[in-house]
């Protein structure tokens, strides 16, 4: 497996929460009554799983290894990428703000939420769809067979270090049990 092919399962995963998400955000456009420890879970997801653990892995180990080769870091691919996991974590804090601020009677509230979810999830396809169209396109060109070898090991070094054992598995658990809460 290629570093971009283990990527690309992880934004599967992403893609499966952002779905959830506008379900929400649309119940909350409609007035429903939301579990705000869903919410809440979906933002440990987004912390841990997307950011600490998918974003982690780009900008420690795959942006670097990129940057190597020669592309640019600002003005490029990679300084896109980087500024658009900055906007995530801020659209992520906003949701999380919005829940501990959680008053189901407060409609500003709600909308706030419903509003940074809808803009998180534009962004993350947005983004996911330049990664694998073209970011990824040119790791896979520019990466030996070797050097991929290395990234995947330092991967595996995240998840068992950072992330720790067992996490992705309970994350996974956590989007079926959402998903089937939430598929129309």
């Amino acid at each position: 497996m290629k570093p971009t092919e283990e990527l690309m399962q992880e934004h599967k995963a992403i893609k499966m929460m952002l779905g959830i998400m506008g379900k929400i955000a649309e119940d909350i456009q409609k007035g429903k009554e939301i579990v705000v420890k869903d919410v809440e879970d979906i933002v440990t997801f987004l912390k841990t799983f997307t950011d600490k653990c998918h974003h982690g892995k780009e900008e420690n180990v795959l942006f670097p290894a990129l940057l190597a080769t020669g592309i640019p870091s600002e003005t490029g691919p990679i300084g896109v990428m980087l500024y658009e996991h900055t906007q995530g974590r801020a659209y992520i804090q906003a949701i999380s703000d919005g829940i501990k601020n959680w008053d189901a009677h407060n409609a500003r509230v709600a909308q706030s939420i419903a509003n940074s979810m809808i803009s998180y999830i534009t962004l993350m396809q947005n983004h996911i769809h330049k990664e694998e169209n073209v970011l990824f396109a040119l790791a896979d060109q520019r990466l030996s067979a070797l050097k991929q070898e290395e990234i995947l090991a330092r991967f595996r070094q995240i998840e068992e270090e950072v992330i720790g054992q067992g996490v992705h598995e309970k994350f996974h658990e956590l989007l079926n049990q959402l998903k089937a809460k939430y598929s129309d």
